[in-house]
């Protein structure tokens, strides 16, 4: 959490800001930072979170990228389940992608029906998917629909992630990338 993130909050005195996550082992960091420095600096009341990716399993699953938002953030912050919004990764992978899409469409405010969030923060993969948009799958890109299904390449797993549209269009867009081994990916 930066102080212009957090500036960004407070703006949003009216407003919920909508901030869509990504999982993964630096979000793993993300959120024990944000517990152990800011718990006590943000209105956590004033955000509503939001995924932009999921793998298909439930959220028991130590695969899940709520699941572990939920034990390593909303658990320690007291967030209330209202405050939330997870793909439900553990039902049917494309019928969950249409009820997300509509979802975000319905509690986001939109433009040319492209949800904008106020802040998506992304994550690369080792591969150099971000979103579970794999290099495979540009056509993630530009697709129609905020969510659309996506599988990984190299192991076979289904997720449910955010499309192009929504990424560009977001009021802030942001890249959180750590290890040295994804150097080359960003070069």
């Amino acid at each position: 959490m930066t102080e212009d993130m957090m500036a960004m909050i407070r703006r949003k005195d009216f407003a919920p800001f909508n901030l869509a996550l990504s999982g993964g082992e630096t979000a793993k960091h993300m959120f024990s930072l944000w517990v152990d420095e800011y718990k006590d600096k943000i209105d956590w009341n004033n955000i509503r979170f939001f995924w932009v990716d999921e793998r298909c399993v439930p959220p028991t699953d130590a695969q899940s990228n709520f699941g572990l938002a939920d034990r390593l953030l909303f658990g320690k912050i007291n967030l209330p389940a209202s405050h939330y919004y997870r793909i439900v990764g553990e039902g049917a992978p494309g019928e969950e992608a249409i009820l997300y899409s509509s979802l975000v469409k319905a509690t986001v405010p939109t433009v040319d029906e492209v949800p904008v969030f106020d802040f998506v923060l992304l994550g690369v993969g080792e591969d150099g998917h971000t979103s579970s948009v794999f290099p495979d799958r540009k056509d993630l890109l530009t697709a129609a629909e905020p969510y659309a299904v996506s599988v990984n390449p190299y192991n076979k797993t289904v997720r449910i992630c955010m499309t192009g549209k929504p990424m560009i269009e977001a009021k802030h867009t942001c890249f959180l990338v750590t290890g040295e081994n994804k150097c080359s990916i960003l070069k």
